[in-house]
């Protein structure tokens, strides 16, 4: 009967942590957006969404800023 060294364990725990906190091979990852809605070409109100990329932050953005009673204007991301 084999047992398996310390070392084969230990590299296996690692493998899979790395595994898990890299979302398992996801090619996106969440970053935090600021974004604006824009009234006459002007910065007007301002939130943060987390987002896997801007188009994604948009779309929360404006649902969003629709809940809180503001519609209609523009949103930018960055």
């Amino acid at each position: 009967m084999t047992h398996p060294t310390l070392a084969t364990v230990a590299g296996a725990a690692i493998a899979a942590v790395t595994a898990l906190a890299l979302g398992a091979g996801s090619a996106a990852a969440s970053m935090s957006y600021e974004c604006w809605t824009y009234k006459n070409g002007s910065p007007h109100k301002m939130t943060h969404v987390t987002a896997d990329s801007n188009s994604e932050a948009v779309e929360l953005a404006e649902e969003k800023f629709k809940r809180l009673g503001i519609k209609g204007l523009p949103v930018k991301c960055k």
